[in-house]
């Protein structure tokens, strides 16, 4: 699963630095607003405006965002799956402790990168992508994989019976009340039937392996109808090249679009395990490098975007006398600048020294010191 990890987290990389390029002009450039006469002419021009993508970076965006946006956490829900329920129970806390330490490195990243308070405070999808792996890992330690197969069929059935919009209501009122820029951008009936299927899927795959051949058949099968239905219905995602967001979740709001994106994501993960049981192994360091260090890299990208590949695209730029461009072959390029830097990071030990965990030796034998 490192290879499709590491695809996705370049696919999310893109994502992000395509939406800033985009926001640019509204959220970012204001920042330099003492040197806006001189140093910065060329940029004028487009203050307060959208800075539009390119057509390629349009398309992709708009038939692999709606699933791929998914995608993260189905996998993670699957990998969580693999330990049998008294294993699970038994590693339960710390998996809590960690996915709680990771929510709260999301929500301060939020006051690092954001342009406004209302931003910062907002509720994006990693946040509940941590919350949703903590609700399954509870359930499924008491409950077992009986009270998944529960959560399952609540969650995908609990958006078609609720009445009204309580996500609305509330993102609302805090718009009123808190701040106007808040966003509620992670709606729980969106993304929670991803995750507690993919669960299932991995519970199924790692604990029936006897099954396997036929059980990737099954879901590869299913997720082919469920994309027929989706194309039967005439649906099709739409996409502005000024906003990489404006249309980001929109399909998995209708049954069809749900079916489509439920339809692509699990086709995806049954053909690559199938050609996984048949000895094909998806396999390119530098792409597995990525999956496996998923973490360290999707932590660093938004900081490096905001406050340095951001600001010196709008100094070169501005040198040139034009304004940022926003196209695939740039966003590209700075995708792979995020990777490297993710690389140059951890090869360091740079963050083992800044936590401390390089000390941790010498902290506990000087603890023990004192005990005598």
């Amino acid at each position: 699963m490192d290879f499709l990890r590491g695809i996705f987290i370049l696919m999310a990389i893109f994502q992000h630095y395509t939406g800033y390029l985009n926001y640019w002009y509204i959220d970012f450039f204001h920042h330099e607003q003492a040197y806006h006469q001189g140093v910065y002419d060329s940029h004028l021009p487009m203050l307060g405006k959208f800075n539009p993508m390119d057509e390629l970076s349009r398309m992709l965006a708009m038939y692999l965002i709606p699933w791929v946006s998914q995608i993260y956490l189905m996998l993670a829900a699957f990998n969580l799956a693999l330990r049998d329920q008294q294993a699970s129970r038994t590693v339960m806390w710390n998996k809590l402790r960690l996915l709680g330490a990771l929510l709260l490195v999301f929500v301060l990243e939020g006051f690092l990168i954001s342009p406004s308070l209302g931003e910062a405070l907002s509720f994006y999808p990693q946040m509940l992508w941590m919350i949703l792996l903590a609700l399954f890992c509870v359930v499924y330690s008491y409950a077992g994989v009986r009270g998944m197969l529960a959560l399952a069929v609540l969650a995908v059935s609990a958006p078609w019976l609720l009445t009204g919009d309580p996500f609305a209501a509330f993102e609302g009122w805090m718009q009123a009340n808190i701040h106007p820029a808040y966003e509620f951008d992670a709606r729980v009936d969106l993304f929670a039937a991803s995750g507690a299927l993919g669960f299932l899927y991995g519970w199924l795959w790692a604990h029936r392996p006897y099954q396997r051949a036929a059980l990737n058949y099954w879901v590869l099968a299913i997720s082919a109808s469920c994309l027929a239905l989706y194309f039967y219905s005439g649906e099709s995602p739409q996409l502005s090249a000024e906003d990489i967001y404006s249309a980001e979740h929109e399909l998995a709001l209708s049954f069809s679009g749900l079916l489509g994106i439920l339809g692509m994501e699990f086709g995806v993960v049954a053909l690559v395990l199938i050609l996984h049981e048949r000895g094909i192994a998806l396999c390119w360091r530098p792409l597995n490098w990525i999956g496996f260090y998923s973490l360290t890299v999707f932590i660093f990208h938004k900081v490096l975007f905001i406050h340095l590949f951001g600001p010196v695209l709008q100094w070169v730029t501005a040198r040139l006398d034009t304004t940022m461009p926003n196209n695939f072959f740039l966003n590209a390029f700075l995708v792979l600048c995020a990777v490297a830097a993710a690389w140059v990071i951890k090869r360091s030990g740079v963050v083992d020294r800044l936590t401390g965990s390089s000390q941790d030796g010498q902290w506990e034998r000087l603890c023990q010191a004192w005990r005598r």
